[in-house]
């Protein structure tokens, strides 16, 4: 019997869910606390910048938390489409099944992303076409790092960190009661999904299980007009639908947690499996059938030893493959990731004012592509690092927080296609089987942030880092079905250099609340794909003549500023009406050569408006994506959309002890807007979804 069959028969057929929220340990402010009504979004705690959660109004970087009603309306089925509205966020979208963060232009490696502190062990930073292995619809938090704390997840996490929080791995809390859950049913929106949820937990003093799952389909996603627009668009195609973007997802996960007075030990099982299109235009139509099966063990120390106050480890191990199917069965190419992440964090007893942790971070991926589109060959992936994180109170008034890392990485290749060691005609790369790649990298950072009032803050940061480059942009040679393109490295790739300035101010309380940042990132030996004449591969190895693109290394410069500024127009017992604000800017330039970097998100702004009255929530969202018209020299400009969103809830709660039920509804992109993503590869090929109404029921009990 298989272990995702097992776990099946753990959980009814009418799954369901939503996460619990984490425990949380309180900590003092620097600056006074305003009145528990007047606090705002800023207060919500950060529980991934450090040895003790702080809120985004105490953190030097500019930082994102979503959470509680504000994460349940945004999450989606894919990670970069549900944090896609964040101020600073865009997405690769590759279609409804598959969608990756962008943090402020930079995607790829350059932004780690995390479940519950490890990183995904899936193949997502490979290809825009692979999916993230983490469920956004589990998630009680996601939290979005730049900064100092990045560097206690990695020194590639350039662009910024996520963290996707669930509580797959109990937390043991006597203030939790003995039995709890939650049950949801969605059912509608543009791909007409149909999901149940269910999350559902178990405590007994010291010891305490949970068990979630989720199953859930879609079909064809609705879209206005036609798909694909290219020039290679056939001359009838199906108006209205995104063919080849239907998907169906099972994922589920059984945890166990023990508290003694001194320690706590938990582990998770867990099992995710999707089948998803790609909307390539392809015929036959391809898809992606993603398996996951994940191992996590999370412990500590709660008392203080030798010079620290306690300790926390976590290690994730995940056994991935996907197969890349054509016409819904045939094997094309498979893809395979045996990893693990470990890392120990030691906080240590305070030295006058200063606090902070120190740590280790170790992680293996053995990664493996078989069959007709292998870009890149297997290789095996090594890295261990130092790391301290720190925070110096110099006065009421301002505190330092600063970091340091020091990694170092090797990256072995295994058995190399022979045809495949050079390029006839193009210098710069040679490759041959067990080939060794080792660097070593320093990262540090330094950040302050000033109260030069009452609920003020001021947050300045200034980050070094070195990215070692991956074995995609060392030694791919192959077709890249997902991308289209005919990738090569460059094997004498070095560090990737940058460095990078954020200025944030914030206010936390009052009738205007919120925060306004501005950024500047500069990059020595930027790597990136630039495309290459049809000729410079011979035609023996590009039989298909896809595109040819080199990875590079060129200087680089990003500049940008985003916002979110809320207004509370109306504050009276449980009566409240909100106006928010949005808007993000980033301008990215190669500057050895002083030209645009590829798919960069244009300027975005958008308003929302939310009220809430006892039982009754309301909210109406717009916004804008303006024309990006700033492109390469093979990128076409990207037309500007307006998006419309609306959300209505009711919340019947029974009585103490009794289940409390919401319904809701969500209309999505209501006035049916062409909408084309510029960061995506896919952006003449497939639309963001037309419109749809999503209905939902959730029970707490």
């Amino acid at each position: 019997m298989s272990s995702s069959f097992s776990l099946r028969l753990l959980v009814t057929p009418s799954l369901v869910f939503s996460s619990l929220a984490l425990s949380l340990r309180a900590q003092t402010a620097p600056a006074p606390t305003p009145p528990a009504d007047e606090v705002r979004h800023l207060d919500k705690f950060v529980v991934s910048a450090g040895p003790d959660p702080k809120t985004a109004f105490d953190l030097a970087q500019g930082t994102a938390v979503l959470t509680g009603e504000d994460l349940r309306r945004a999450a989606q089925a894919t990670l970069g489409e549900t944090l896609s509205a964040t101020p600073g966020v865009s997405s690769t979208y590759y279609g409804p099944g598959a969608s990756r963060p962008i943090i402020r232009g930079l995607g790829g490696d350059r932004v780690r992303v995390l479940g519950n502190g490890v990183g995904s062990l899936d193949a997502s930073n490979v290809s825009p076409d692979h999916s993230t292995a983490l469920e956004p619809l589990f998630a009680s938090r996601i939290e979005v790092l730049r900064g100092p704390s990045t560097l206690l997840y990695g020194s590639s996490a350039v662009g910024g960190a996520i963290n996707v929080i669930d509580n797959r791995i109990p937390e043991v809390s006597s203030s939790n009661p003995p039995a709890r859950g939650t049950v949801e049913l969605r059912a509608g929106g543009p791909a007409r999904e149909r999901s149940a949820i269910l999350s559902s937990g178990f405590t007994d003093n010291a010891f305490a299980l949970q068990l979630n799952a989720l199953q859930s389909t879609t079909r064809d996603l609705a879209i206005p007009g036609v798909a694909r627009i290219d020039d290679e668009a056939p001359a009838a195609q199906p108006r209205g639908t995104l063919p080849s973007s239907a998907s169906r997802t099972f994922s589920g996960s059984l945890g166990g947690a023990y508290a003694w007075k001194t320690a706590r030990l938990g582990l998770a099982v867990s099992d995710y499996e999707t089948v998803y299109g790609v909307p390539t235009g392809d015929d036959p139509a391809t898809s992606i059938n993603l398996k996951q099966k994940r191992l996590d063990l999370s412990g500590e120390i709660t008392t203080p030893f030798a010079i620290f106050r306690s300790a926390r480890a976590r290690l994730g191990l995940g056994d991935y493959n996907h197969a890349e199917l054509s016409g819904g069965s045939t094997v094309n190419t498979l893809f395979t990731n045996r990893a693990l992440e470990g890392r120990l964090e030691l906080p240590h007893l305070p030295v006058g004012d200063l606090t902070g942790t120190l740590g280790l971070q170790t992680a293996r991926s053995d990664f493996a592509a078989d069959g007709d589109e292998v870009a890149t060959p297997p290789s095996l992936t090594q890295s261990l690092a130092l790391f301290a994180v720190e925070e110096l109170k110099l006065s009421p008034l301002a505190t330092l927080q600063f970091g340091a890392r020091l990694e170092g990485e090797s990256l072995r290749l295994g058995e190399v296609d022979p045809t495949r060691t050079t390029i006839p005609g193009l210098s710069g790369y040679r490759v041959r089987s067990d080939q060794t790649k080792k660097f070593g990298g320093a990262s540090t950072s330094l950040g302050a942030v000033f109260y030069p009032a009452k609920d003020w803050s001021i947050g300045a940061a200034l980050a070094y880092t070195e990215r070692a480059p991956t074995a995609q942009e060392l030694f791919s040679n192959g077709p890249h079905g997902g991308t289209g393109a005919y990738e090569i490295g460059t094997t004498g790739l070095g560090l990737e250099k940058s460095l990078g300035f954020d200025l944030s101010l914030r206010r936390r309380a009052g009738f205007l609340t919120g925060s306004i940042s501005v950024f500047a990132n500069r990059f020595s030996n930027y790597i990136y794909e630039e495309e290459l004449p049809a000729r410079a591969v011979p035609t023996a190895l590009n039989p298909d003549g896809l595109t040819p693109y080199r990875f590079v290394a060129r200087d680089a410069e990003f500049l940008g500023a985003e916002g979110e500024l809320a207004f509370h127009l109306y504050e009276h017992d449980t009566r409240h009406v909100h106006l928010t604000l949005l808007a993000d800017t980033v301008r990215a330039t190669q500057t050895t050569d002083d030209t645009p970097l590829p798919r960069i998100a244009p300027t975005r702004f958008g308003a929302k408006l939310d009220y809430e009255d006892g039982s009754w929530s309301a909210g109406l969202e717009v916004r804008r994506a303006q024309r990006q018209s700033r492109v390469t020299a093979d990128e076409t400009p990207t037309p500007g959309y307006t998006l419309m969103n609306l959300h209505l809830a009711y919340t019947l709660a029974t009585g103490a002890h009794r289940p409390t039920y919401e319904l809701f509804a969500r209309g999505t992109n209501l006035g049916n807007a062409t909408a084309r993503e510029h960061t995506s590869f896919l952006k003449d090929l497939a639309p963001l979804p037309g419109r749809g109404v999503l209905f939902g029921l959730r029970a707490d009990f």
